[in-house]
């Protein structure tokens, strides 16, 4: 299986990668909704890491259409816990799990690791 890392922030995608490599997991990092979803269509994709920093993210729209994938990832949202609205927005949206920017990096292997 593998991951999907929803973000434009190089430094976090570097950490992500740095992970995946740690777990031995194929990682594809997207920068929007619709190249998430392609890449969840295309092969079987276990998990999706969203950053909630991404501007203009619509995350009921991407939880909707990726609850529709077929087998449905595992999503996890992670942002900076000041951002209280994206947070809450994330677990409205029906996300299997959201973080703040600091629980996610200091859980990112084992995160990583459901994608096994």
């Amino acid at each position: 299986m593998s991951l999907v890392l929803l973000s434009r922030d190089l430094v976090t995608a570097s950490r992500v990668e740095g992970a995946a490599m740690r777990q031995h997991v194929s990682l594809r990092t997207v920068g929007s909704i619709e190249l998430t979803v392609a890449a969840c269509s295309e092969q079987s994709i276990a998990l999706v890491i969203v950053d909630l920093t991404l501007e203009s993210l619509d995350m009921a729209r991407l939880v909707t259409e990726l609850k529709l994938a077929s087998p449905v990832p595992t999503i996890v949202a992670f942002g900076p816990h000041v951002h209280e609205a994206a947070l809450a927005a994330a677990r409205d949206a029906g996300c299997d799990e959201v973080m703040s920017r600091g629980q996610f990096f200091a859980q990112m292997d084992a995160v990583v690791a459901r994608s096994k």
